[in-house]
Protein backbone atom coordinates (compact mmCIF):
# COMPACT_ATOMS: atom_id res chain seq x y z
CA UNK A 1 0.00 0.00 0.00
CA UNK A 2 2.43 2.57 -0.55
CA UNK A 3 2.09 5.91 -0.78
CA UNK A 4 2.62 7.63 -4.51
CA UNK A 5 4.79 10.68 -2.92
CA UNK A 6 7.97 10.06 -2.31
CA UNK A 7 8.82 10.86 1.42
CA UNK A 8 11.76 13.33 2.62
CA UNK A 9 10.54 13.13 5.99
CA UNK A 10 10.03 10.43 8.69
CA UNK A 11 8.60 11.25 12.06
CA UNK A 12 8.38 8.84 14.97
CA UNK A 13 5.87 9.63 17.31
CA UNK A 14 6.87 7.85 20.56
CA UNK A 15 7.38 8.38 23.76
CA UNK A 16 11.39 7.88 23.19
CA UNK A 17 13.27 9.13 20.72
CA UNK A 18 14.50 6.76 17.76
CA UNK A 19 17.34 4.66 18.61
CA UNK A 20 20.34 6.75 17.33
CA UNK A 21 21.86 4.19 14.85
CA UNK A 22 18.30 4.79 13.03
CA UNK A 23 18.52 7.89 13.39
CA UNK A 24 21.48 8.69 11.74
CA UNK A 25 21.36 5.97 8.92
CA UNK A 26 18.40 8.16 7.48
CA UNK A 27 19.92 11.35 7.83
CA UNK A 28 22.72 9.31 5.88
CA UNK A 29 20.02 8.82 3.25
CA UNK A 30 19.22 12.46 3.36
CA UNK A 31 16.54 12.53 5.06
CA UNK A 32 15.37 14.66 7.66
CA UNK A 33 14.06 12.83 10.87
CA UNK A 34 11.72 14.68 13.57
CA UNK A 35 10.84 13.17 16.68
CA UNK A 36 6.95 13.68 18.93
CA UNK A 37 6.37 12.61 22.03
CA UNK A 38 2.56 12.56 21.60
CA UNK A 39 -0.25 12.83 19.31
CA UNK A 40 -1.12 16.63 19.31
CA UNK A 41 2.90 16.90 18.95
CA UNK A 42 3.05 14.58 15.90
CA UNK A 43 -0.54 16.95 14.15
CA UNK A 44 1.32 20.03 15.26
CA UNK A 45 4.09 19.24 13.36
CA UNK A 46 2.47 17.32 10.52
CA UNK A 47 0.57 21.09 10.01
CA UNK A 48 3.80 22.65 9.76
CA UNK A 49 5.76 20.66 7.11
CA UNK A 50 6.13 21.63 3.85
CA UNK A 51 7.64 18.20 2.88
CA UNK A 52 5.65 15.15 2.31
CA UNK A 53 6.61 13.37 5.55
CA UNK A 54 6.16 9.75 6.58
CA UNK A 55 5.13 8.43 9.96
CA UNK A 56 5.89 5.72 12.40
CA UNK A 57 4.38 5.03 15.34
CA UNK A 58 4.37 2.90 18.39
CA UNK A 59 0.99 1.38 19.71
CA UNK A 60 0.61 3.06 22.78
CA UNK A 61 1.41 6.73 22.96
CA UNK A 62 0.93 9.19 25.69
CA UNK A 63 -2.10 10.34 24.87
CA UNK A 64 -3.71 7.97 23.03
CA UNK A 65 -3.09 4.87 21.11
CA UNK A 66 -2.26 4.36 17.36
CA UNK A 67 -5.48 4.42 15.71
CA UNK A 68 -6.26 7.45 17.40
CA UNK A 69 -2.97 8.90 15.67
CA UNK A 70 -4.18 7.72 12.40
CA UNK A 71 -7.52 9.16 12.89
CA UNK A 72 -6.40 12.60 13.51
CA UNK A 73 -3.60 12.55 10.76
CA UNK A 74 -6.27 11.60 7.74
CA UNK A 75 -8.35 14.20 8.70
CA UNK A 76 -5.23 16.38 7.88
CA UNK A 77 -3.83 14.44 5.18
CA UNK A 78 -4.90 11.06 3.84
CA UNK A 79 -2.13 10.41 1.66
CA UNK A 80 0.82 10.89 4.26
CA UNK A 81 2.11 7.05 4.88
CA UNK A 82 1.68 5.76 8.11
CA UNK A 83 3.69 2.58 9.52
CA UNK A 84 3.41 1.11 13.37
CA UNK A 85 6.35 -0.49 14.98
CA UNK A 86 5.71 -3.67 17.49
CA UNK A 87 7.55 -6.13 19.25
CA UNK A 88 5.29 -8.83 16.92
CA UNK A 89 2.46 -8.47 14.58
CA UNK A 90 -0.36 -11.00 14.92
CA UNK A 91 -3.25 -11.02 12.36
CA UNK A 92 -5.87 -9.36 14.38
CA UNK A 93 -3.05 -6.23 14.46
CA UNK A 94 -3.10 -6.74 10.70
CA UNK A 95 -6.75 -6.91 10.12
CA UNK A 96 -7.09 -3.57 12.12
CA UNK A 97 -3.68 -1.66 10.31
CA UNK A 98 -5.49 -2.59 6.90
CA UNK A 99 -8.36 -1.18 8.06
CA UNK A 100 -7.04 2.20 8.66
CA UNK A 101 -4.96 2.43 5.66
CA UNK A 102 -1.61 1.57 7.75
CA UNK A 103 1.81 1.27 5.40
CA UNK A 104 3.11 -1.49 7.41
CA UNK A 105 3.80 -3.13 10.50
CA UNK A 106 7.38 -2.82 11.14
CA UNK A 107 8.77 -5.60 13.94
CA UNK A 108 11.51 -4.42 16.42
CA UNK A 109 14.44 -3.91 16.09
CA UNK A 110 14.13 -1.29 13.14
CA UNK A 111 16.28 -1.14 10.13
CA UNK A 112 16.64 2.16 8.70
CA UNK A 113 16.44 0.57 4.53
CA UNK A 114 12.72 -1.30 6.11
CA UNK A 115 11.16 2.04 6.88
CA UNK A 116 12.66 3.80 3.75
CA UNK A 117 10.91 0.49 2.09
CA UNK A 118 7.49 0.69 3.91
CA UNK A 119 7.18 4.96 3.58
CA UNK A 120 8.25 5.29 0.10
CA UNK A 121 11.49 6.89 1.69
CA UNK A 122 13.48 8.96 -0.90
CA UNK A 123 16.94 7.83 -0.40
CA UNK A 124 19.35 9.81 -2.51
CA UNK A 125 22.25 8.54 -0.68
CA UNK A 126 21.66 4.78 -0.46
Amino acid sequence: MQSEKRVNTIMFVSGRKPESIVENELQRRGLDVKWANSIKAATDLLDSESETTGIVTELALTDGNWRDLVEQVRSVSSSTPIALVSPTSTAELWWDALDCDVEDILTTPLSASRLCEALGADSRYV
